[in-house]
């Protein structure tokens, strides 16, 4: 059988000049993988096909939109990666103002459109390319976040081919469930999205700000940061992200916006002027498109504006969680302690404010289940040389283990496989609601890729962080026995 006469699209063999490039995550933390096939899909009949094709001849896939995941996820080695980045279109609905996006349309695209379209945007991250239906369909957190809510929040509805091959559409007046489940836990759990429309909002001009301290000053920082950055008190059209970096590097450093004018900007910013040890302040007016490109690092100064944790980001190790309550005394000695002994100086966490319209919805309102929290925390290292790889994942980890009496769950768009219990800190109490969801949308765990529902709702818990070894569910028994715990059988 020839397969490029069953798998349409654009389809990238071992043997084809562009299967080299096409193997390669985001991560470079993670060897070149090797799958079978990597289809890139350009209609939607060729994601249909290529599911009936996997699921026919028993062969493993994965699901690629911008190939961001942090471990890797959307590839396998052997098998089938489905990849829908060429599903990027992005149109506006005249007759009800909705914006119909494809699943591969990356972030700045998205905000480049839709600003010079009609000066609107979506709630969403800052990083530049990621791909918009994973960002969305963990939940999608970002500088608007607290006056618009999650980018789940501004979805109206989603296309998507299920397990038996079918094309539908969720949204609260069709699939109800699949719908809520698709908010906050959608990415390869019970289908392909193949588009996700948006309500969208106007944006104009903006003030953006970045204020940096002496890193002996963070405990301070830290302290005065907290009693400023009150979820539901601060003005919801002002958001923060406080980093703290390694002391080898000697960074504290806030960056924020403002939707308004820099004249009403200033009184919301008193507090943290008054903060001992600052070093640089700086405020500018500009266009909401401006200030985005300011934040992904692709205008002047990255370095001063960069809302990520570094410009160059090729190798690193992150990890996440949520604060619920101020951090103590305690709890700010344990970071101090370990942002003092790190292995490189690109070590750092930071700390995004939350509350705001991510609150004013109930946790369990969609699948996003960390409305309450106060911030997100997003533990981060990067290096440059192989050998500083394990150093570097082992202080991640051990500092995400040392923050746990102050910290709750994580994050699951920074998905982290060293987490044992990860669906509980992914999905709190969300979590029995979902796997209902999945078992009824994939009765045969059709969608399955490591830290997936499937894990949960299969005859075993699966416990490898790759799936590549398990047979598939058509067949039995998923794993091999030595893969199975008996404690966790469901």
């Amino acid at each position: 059988m020839r397969t490029q006469n069953t798998l349409t699209g654009r389809v990238v063999a071992p043997w084809n000049p562009a299967y080299d490039v096409s193997r390669v995550d985001y991560n470079a933390r993670f060897a070149p993988f090797f799958p079978d096939y990597i289809v890139y899909a350009e209609a939607i009949g060729d994601v249909v096909r290529a599911l009936t094709w996997a699921s026919h001849h028993h062969i493993e896939f994965r699901i690629r939109s911008g190939g961001h995941s942090y471990e890797a996820y959307s590839l396998l080695n052997r098998g089938l990666v489905i990849d829908v980045s060429a599903l990027n279109s992005i149109h506006r609905e005249e007759s009800t103002g909705l914006w119909h996006m494809g699943p591969g349309a990356t972030l700045l695209d998205v905000y480049q459109t839709l600003w010079n379209q009609a000066h609107m945007t979506i709630p969403g991250g800052s990083c530049p390319t990621v791909g918009l239906s994973g960002l969305t369909l963990g939940g999608g957190f970002g500088l608007i976040s607290r006056q618009f809510g999650l980018s789940i929040d501004a979805l109206a509805q989603v296309q998507m081919v299920d397990a038996r091959g079918q094309t539908l559409y969720a949204s609260r007046q069709v699939h109800p469930e699949l719908f809520w489940a698709l908010r906050g836990a959608g990415a390869n759990n019970f289908g392909v999205i193949t588009e996700l429309t948006f309500q969208a909002f106007p944006v104009s001009t903006v003030s953006i700000f970045a204020i940096h301290w002496q890193w002996a000053r963070l405990p301070g920082v830290l302290q005065a940061f907290q009693d400023w950055a009150d979820p539901q008190g601060l003005n919801r059209g002002l958001t923060a992200i406080l980093t703290l970096a390694s002391k080898a590097s000697g960074r504290v450093s806030l960056v924020g916006q403002f939707l308004g004018l820099k004249d009403a900007l200033g009184p919301l910013l008193t507090p943290l002027m008054q903060i001992p040890g600052r070093t640089d302040y700086t405020v500018q007016e500009m266009s909401y498109l401006e200030a985005v490109r300011h934040f992904a690092g692709v205008a002047s100064r990255p370095s001063f504006w960069l809302a990520q944790g570094v410009a160059d980001h090729d190798v690193f190790k992150n990890t996440s969680a949520y604060i619920y309550e101020k951090f103590s005394d305690p709890a700010i000695r344990a970071l101090v302690a370990a942002l003092s002994d790190t292995p490189g100086p690109a070590c750092l966490v930071q700390l995004g404010i939350m509350g705001g319209r991510i609150a004013d919805i109930r946790p369990d309102a969609t699948a996003f289940y960390h409305r309450r929290a106060r911030s997100d925390l997003q533990y981060q290292a990067y290096w440059t040389q192989p050998h500083q790889a394990r150093s570097h994942i082992r202080w991640v980890e051990n500092f995400r283990r040392a923050m746990q009496p102050w910290t709750v769950g994580a994050y699951v768009n920074y998905c982290d496989g060293s987490i044992a219990d990860w669906a509980d800190a992914y999905y709190g109490n969300n979590l029995s609601r979902l796997l209902t969801v999945k078992r009824q949308w994939d009765p045969e765990n059709l969608f399955r890729y490591p830290q997936g529902l499937s894990e949960l709702t299969g005859p075993g818990f699966c416990l490898r962080h790759s799936l590549a070894e398990c047979s598939p569910v058509t067949s039995s028994p998923p794993c091999s026995p030595h893969s199975w715990s008996v404690d966790t059988l469901w």
